[in-house]
C-alpha cells in the first residue's frame, strides 16, 4: 500500500505540472480513499478544481482540507486556505456555499483590518460574522486574538468564555473547561474565568470546585460591586460546605441594604469572635439604620467599655444617648468635648459642640457666653453681637431684667469698639 501511495502521488504531481487538471483529481481520489483525513490532499484537490474554474467543488475541498487542519491545531494552514476560499467566485455555488463563501471574503477583510491597525472596523466585521454564525468559534477566537494583541484581556476572555458557555449548555464539560484554561491563563482572577470555572464545577457535581472556585467567585464579585452575584456564590459555596464566608455574606447583605439580615448575621459572628472590635462597629452601624436605638445603645457601650480612651467614640455615643432618651448625659458629653477642644484651641471643634447642646436647649445661656467668650478673643465682634442679641432675647423671656441690662451694657462697649 505505501509503494501505491507513492505512485499515486507521484502521477498527481506529474499531471499537475502538464495542467491535466482531472487526471490529477482522480490520483487525488485514490489518494482520499487510502486516507481521507489527509488535509494535504484536500487541499491540492482545491487547487486543482480551482483552476478548472471549478468553483463549487474547490470550495469543498477546501472545507474539507481547513477543518482537517483546523484539528491539527495548524493556524497558519488555516489561514493560507482562507486566502484561497475568498479568491473564489460564487457564481457556481450554491445558497449555503454562498453563504460560506462570504463569511470567509468576511473573515479576510476582518485580518485585512486588523492588520492595518483599524481595530474597531475589524472587531465590526468580527462581531457580524459572530451574529450570522454564532457556533462558529473560530470566530470567536480570532477576535479573542485580536483583543490581546491590543492588551484587551477582559474582551478577549470574554469572547473564550461565549464559547465555553455553549459547549456548557450542550453538556461538552471537557470542551468547556479547556476553554476555561485558556482563559485563566490570560485572567487567572477575572469574573469571567471564575464564573466560568464555577459553572463548570457545577455541571460535573464537583463539590470541592464548587467551594473553591465559587469562594473566589464571591470575593471578586463582591469587589466589584456585584453584590447579588457575591451572594448567590457565597449560598453555593457553603451549600458546598465552605463554612468560613460568614463575614463576606454580613458584608454582602450589608452592601445590599438588606441590613436586618446583615445585623444578625454579625451578631452571629461576635457570639464566635466576642473580642473583635470591628463587629461590634458594623453592628453599631446596622442598628443606626435600622433605628434599633438600644442595640446601638448596647453595643456602643461594650465597644467604648472595651476603648475608655477613645475619645472619638463620644460624638456618637452622645447621638445614640439622644435616641434613647438619655438627653442629660448626652448634653454632659458634647460638654466635655468642647471643653477639650477649647483647651486644645481647636475653637470650630468647640463651636461645633455647642451648637449641638444649643440643637437640644436653643435657651441655654451658659452655652452661649461661652461662645461669646470665644469670639471676643478670635476678634469675631460682629458674631459676639449676634451672640449676645440671641442673650437678651432669652433673658427678656425669662423675665430676668438684671441680666438684660448686663447685656446692653455689654452691647453698647461692642458697638463702640472699631
Amino acid at each position: 500500500m505505501p509503494e501505491d501511495k507513492a505512485m499515486h502521488v507521484k502521477m498527481a504531481f506529474l499531471y499537475v505540472q502538464g495542467g491535466e487538471w482531472y487526471k490529477a483529481i482522480e490520483e487525488y481520489k485514490l489518494l482520499l480513499s487510502m486516507d481521507r483525513y489527509d488535509p494535504h490532499v484536500y487541499n491540492m484537490m482545491g487547487d486543482a478544481y480551482a483552476k478548472k474554474k471549478d468553483d463549487k467543488e474547490a470550495f469543498e475541498a477546501y472545507l474539507e482540507s481547513r477543518e482537517l487542519y483546523g484539528k491539527l491545531g495548524n493556524a497558519q494552514k488555516v489561514t493560507n486556505i482562507d486566502k484561497k476560499i475568498a479568491k473564489l467566485s460564487p457564481d457556481k455555488m450554491d445558497i449555503k456555499q454562498r453563504q460560506h463563501l462570504n463569511s470567509f471574503t468576511k473573515a479576510q477583510e476582518a485580518e485585512n483590518l486588523a492588520a492595518e491597525g483599524k481595530l474597531e472596523e475589524a472587531v465590526a466585521h468580527y462581531n457580524q460574522l459572530i451574529a450570522a454564525e454564532p457556533i462558529n468559534f473560530s470566530y470567536r477566537e480570532k477576535l479573542a486574538n485580536l483583543f490581546l494583541e491590543n492588551a484587551m484581556v477582559t474582551d478577549a476572555a470574554a469572547q473564550l468564555k461565549a464559547v465555553a458557555d455553549i459547549h456548557l449548555s450542550e453538556g461538552r464539560v471537557d470542551m468547556a473547561l479547556e476553554y476555561a484554561g485558556k482563559i485563566s491563563l490570560m485572567d487567572p482572577e477575572g469574573l469571567d474565568t471564575l464564573r466560568l470555572l464555577a459553572a463548570v464545577a457545577v455541571k460535573k457535581g464537583d463539590q470541592e470546585g464548587i467551594s473553591k472556585n465559587q469562594s473566589k467567585l464571591a470575593q471578586v464579585a463582591f469587589d466589584c460591586g456585584q453584590y447579588e452575584e457575591a451572594r448567590g456564590a457565597i449560598e453555593m459555596a457553603t451549600q458546598a460546605g465552605n463554612a468560613t464566608l460568614k463575614l463576606l455574606m454580613a458584608k454582602t447583605l450589608m452592601a445590599l441594604k438588606q441590613s436586618k439580615e446583615a445585623k444578625q448575621q454579625f451578631e452571629l459572628l461576635l457570639q464566635e469572635n466576642p473580642e473583635d472590635d470591628t463587629l461590634i462597629e458594623q453592628l453599631i452601624t446596622l442598628s443606626e439604620e435600622i433605628k434599633d436605638w438600644n442595640g446601638a445603645h448596647g453595643h456602643m457601650m461594650n465597644l467604648m467599655n472595651r476603648r475608655p480612651n477613645d475619645d472619638k467614640l463620644l460624638p456618637r455615643m452622645a447621638r445614640i444617648l439622644l435616641q434613647v432618651g438619655k438627653r442629660p448625659e448626652a448634653m454632659q458629653i458634647y460638654l466635655n468635648l468642647a471643653t477639650s477642644a477649647l483647651k486644645e484651641n481647636r475653637s470650630d471643634a468647640a463651636f461645633s459642640y455647642f451648637d449641638s447642646i444649643l440643637a437640644l436647649e436653643p435657651d441655654n445661656a451658659e452655652i452661649l457666653k461661652k461662645k461669646a467668650e470665644i469670639y471676643l478673643k478670635l476678634g469675631k465682634k460682629q458674631e459676639v453681637i449676634d451672640t449676645y442679641k440671641k442673650l437678651k432675647v432669652i433673658y427678656t423671656a425669662k423675665k430676668l431684667p438684671e441680666e438684660v441690662k448686663k447685656v446692653d451694657l455689654i452691647l453698647t462697649r461692642l458697638s463702640g469698639l472699631k
